[in-house]
């Protein structure tokens, strides 16, 4: 075989590698499994793929300006683990994490900012996860050999698109969570302080509810008292040697809670050693944060908390905090003034009102999420998840009813030139375009168009032979061209274009959906291959094709 033929040959298989890779890591993408075995089996599957002695995934917390790894795949000892950190902009991944472009580095004795973390790498590569514009994460691969990953580069960016809209869909179901957390925590301290005999135990079950919702060393609660206002240690839990001063004063001068008494403000400290007010409890100690406890505006009180561990003391736990203080001056009130004890009542009552009013915008909230769930951000028409749902439907019940279902499957050609010459915001603009127009170009109301995956979408035709889908894959091609979009890079005309591949089944037992949607990308890779702009249609087999 000529050695043009032998490097086509194994262009061809690499390119067929790289795509089963995608493909299944979509589909791990999509899987309704934890976020942390999706990413420990896309990791395992990427060194895999790359031959490589590392790959890890790495998320950012820019509230404390660090990286954290959150999976890790390799069978030497490295000095990173699940949980490992650093500042970013430190070392070849903390470097991307903050600028959140590609960094390449094909011999790391050459890169001042190598850190080495696996003894013996000579080249690594890492590609930010973005989306939105927002850097959400990293990928991280390692070789032991030099210039490892230079034909590599592409389709861990692409990968890193996927993962980035895992990691965006899984904060905001933590953010939805986090906000049932605190409704449930704010019913939960109001239970407490209610049930409480007095303003000393109420101080004293709220520094025990703080201290053990949010895993701290030591809680303690400081009230401003008298006409001339003073500190007085009122309440203390955990271990600390601060438990003996409960009922004496506490000097305004002293110690970070001193700061916060005089400046009226919030008073975090992420490392205690580096802070030169922080006055030693607990040797245990690594961070404290000091927050005002207001009523009406009024500054009655500060809560002193300290934790072993940072992440208790995360930016997400603060907010909390901070909502709580709210709560917990009410309850503070409301055990040392028992002669309005009706108005406070009045004002519970508002509270559970309200809290039903939250509960019930929350459940909106849901139902708005689920809608939103099932469509792409950029482009608003739908999304992967709500294709693979279309399609097992539509598969489903072309099995039933014996009749055919089409696919198309989408390219826009030499969309990362379009990119590299017009920008992202211009190529996010001209996905949106396409999308209207595929959208418009449609006439079914049962046809559903999708977003596939970054410049690929997908047209689900339901009852449809590859007779009528052709046709319609003809408008939509042309629906594209009329566009006019300007693409002076691209290898097939001035103006953006697409190719697509065109399939259509009639589904059988024993045959699944996936059967479609490889016939269907099989096409779309021949179009590709045979010059883009271009229409391929997969071949058709009389026991299977709808002719």
């Amino acid at each position: 075989m000529p050695p043009s033929e032998i490097s086509d040959s194994a262009s061809r298989e690499r390119e067929a590698s790289q795509l089963a890779l995608i493909h299944r890591i979509a589909r791990l993408v999509a899987e309704n499994i934890p976020l942390s075995e999706r990413l420990r089996q896309i990791v395992r599957l990427l060194r895999e793929h790359l031959g490589c002695a590392l790959v890890a995934c790495a998320s950012i917390d820019r509230g404390s300006g660090r990286f954290r790894c959150e999976a890790l795949d390799t069978e030497l000892p490295s000095d990173v683990h699940i949980g490992y950190g650093r500042e970013l902009g430190s070392g070849v991944v903390g470097e991307v994490a903050a600028n959140g472009r590609t960094l390449y580095v094909a011999d790391v004795a050459l890169h001042p900012n190598y850190v080495e973390t696996l003894p013996g790498t000579r080249s690594e590569l890492c590609v930010a996860m973005r989306h939105h514009g927002e850097v959400m994460g990293v990928i991280n691969a390692e070789a032991l050999r030099a210039n490892a990953f230079g034909t590599d580069i592409d389709l861990l960016e692409t990968i890193a698109e996927q993962l980035a809209g895992m990691f965006a869909t899984e904060r905001l179901n933590r953010e939805q969570s986090q906000r049932l957390q605190l409704l449930g925590m704010l019913s939960e301290l109001s239970r407490t302080a209610i049930e409480a005999d007095g303003l000393d135990e109420v101080l004293l079950r709220i520094a025990r509810f703080l201290r053990e919702r949010f895993a701290l060393e030591s809680v303690g609660v400081l009230l401003v008292e008298g006409k001339q206002p003073r500190l007085r240690f009122k309440a203390h839990a955990g271990n600390s040697v601060f438990h003996g001063r409960c009922g004496g004063d506490w000097p305004e001068s002293l110690g970070v809670i001193g700061r916060a008494f005089r400046s009226g403000q919030s008073q975090y400290v992420a490392d205690v050693i580096e802070d030169i007010d922080y006055v030693l409890g607990n040797p245990a100690v690594a961070a404290e944060y000091v927050l005002p406890v207001r009523l009406r505006g009024k500054l009655i009180g500060l809560l002193n908390l300290e934790a072993s561990d940072p992440q208790s003391l995360s930016a997400v736990n603060r907010q909390m905090l901070d909502a709580l203080a709210e709560q917990i001056a009410g309850a503070v009130h409301l055990a040392a003034t028992n002669e309005r004890l009706r108005e406070i009542n009045r004002l519970v009552e508002e509270k559970s009102a309200a809290l039903g009013q939250a509960n019930r915008h929350l459940r909106e909230a849901n139902r708005q999420l689920e809608r939103l769930s099932h469509r792409d951000g950029l482009t608003g028409i739908a999304n992967r998840r709500r294709f693979d749902e279309a399609l097992a439907l539509e598969w489903g019940r072309a099995l039933r009813h014996g009749y055919s279902l089409a696919l198309l499957l989408l390219d826009i050609d030499d969309f990362k030139s379009y990119n590299d010459s017009y920008g992202h915001l211009a190529g996010d603009d001209a996905l949106r375009q396409v999308a209207r127009a595929l959208n418009e170009a449609l006439g079914r109301a049962e046809d559903c168009v999708a977003r596939y995956g970054g410049e690929e979408f997908a047209v689900l035709l339901p009852q449809s032979t590859l007779a009528d889908a052709e046709p319609v894959a003809a408008h939509v091609a042309q629906a594209v061209a009329r566009l006019a979009l300007p693409h002076a890079a691209s290898r097939a005309a001035p103006y953006l274009t697409v190719s697509i591949g065109v399939a259509a089944l009639i589904p059988q037992v024993g045959l699944d959906a996936l059967a479609l949607v490889t016939r269907a990308d099989g096409a779309l890779y021949r179009a590709k291959t045979l010059g883009r702009n271009r229409i391929e249609s997969a071949p058709t087999t009389l026991a299977l094709t709808a002719t």
